[in-house]
């Protein structure tokens, strides 16, 4: 059975030079989007990444009124694989879709919006896609291959700060679960392969292009390993990360409650949306590429109007909790 709908999420990072600058990333973007195709190529851990698109998203006078001085830049980027049909590498500068067999699929492009107001970077997120740690690396070397010249650049996770103190409060863990990348490995392989100690040449000839799963459990010993300190300040650091874990789960309790899960990437503040997947083709269902069109369209409405769990536009709810 194929699945007609594709849950997406959408995070927000506030874009930032240091522990308080913040930093418009607007004429960056428009002065990528102005160089030839060919010259919008970076290459990450070996494969093409550009940006595809750049544009002002038009905003009508209720929202203006609403949200005054409120500018939205929308921008799409791609990884360009010659592996597979993960995302096409045709020269050119509109994306082409593609049809794809039902168990096949597209995830290697991703769409963002870029708030100028606030300074958020508001993203969609996909498993294989570029993380916000990539998309901060592509335009640091687009600047210094544009203008010779080295920016500092980063983009901090806009925190849900009500799970963060139920986090917080958690007095006994039990389990600590990890899920990265290669693209994220390679942004703290050293300090992992110190705590790997023999086993981290090993570990590391077999990561290279894979996902990888850790797992941390105190097993039943009544000493239990994970101390109130050591994970108190790993609540915070993974909740401050730059977006290197796709999962990070923390099994635990508080007193002689139940042990539950804390999923620490919804610790960020993040939205969900059901996108349609499939279409019939000649009687054969077709998995489909999301529109990058269609994706901006409901990410503006995600953002600016649309009631969230809260019954606030997804911008609302950034704005409070950066405060």
């Amino acid at each position: 059975m194929v699945s007609k709908q594709q849950l997406v999420k959408f995070e927000a990072y506030l874009a930032c030079s240091g522990d308080k600058d913040v930093v418009d990333i607007s004429n960056l973007l428009f002065k990528i989007a102005a160089q030839p195709n060919d010259k919008r190529k970076v290459k990450l851990y070996g494969v093409p990444v550009r940006i595809d698109k750049v544009e002002e998203l038009t905003l009508d006078d209720n929202t203006l009124k609403k949200y005054p001085d409120m500018k939205l830049i929308y921008f799409h980027m791609s990884k360009l694989r010659d592996d597979g049909i993960a995302i096409t590498k045709q020269n050119i500068d509109d994306l082409v879709n593609l049809d794809l067999e039902a168990d096949e699929y597209i995830a290697e492009d991703i769409s963002c919006i870029f708030d100028v107001k606030n300074s958020v970077l508001f993203v969609q997120r996909n498993f294989h896609s570029l993380s916000p740690v990539g998309i901060k690396t592509y335009l640091i070397e687009m600047k210094k291959k544009m203008d010779n010249e080295t920016i500092t650049l980063d983009f901090k996770p806009v925190p849900d700060k009500k799970i963060i103190s139920k986090l917080k409060k958690v007095d006994n863990v039990r389990k600590l679960e990890l899920s990265f990348g290669y693209d994220s490995y390679k942004q703290f392989n050293l300090p992992l392969k110190k705590y790997l100690g023999v086993m981290g040449e090993i570990f590391d000839k077999f990561v290279n292009g894979v996902n990888v799963s850790l797992v941390l459990s105190a097993g039943y010993k009544k000493d239990n390993p994970f101390k109130k300190e050591n994970t108190t300040d790993a609540i915070q650091r993974i909740s401050n990360d730059n977006s290197i874990f796709s999962k990070a789960i923390i099994s635990g309790k508080t007193g002689s409650m139940p042990v539950e899960k804390y999923d620490l990437i919804n610790g960020k503040l993040q939205t969900k949306y059901s996108f349609s997947s499939v279409k019939q083709v000649s009687g054969t269902t077709k998995k489909i590429h999301l529109d990058q069109n269609s994706v901006r369209d409901v990410m503006k409405e995600l953002y600016l109007d649309r009631a969230t769990e809260s019954s606030k536009p997804f911008m609302e709810l950034v704005v409070e909790n950066l405060h």
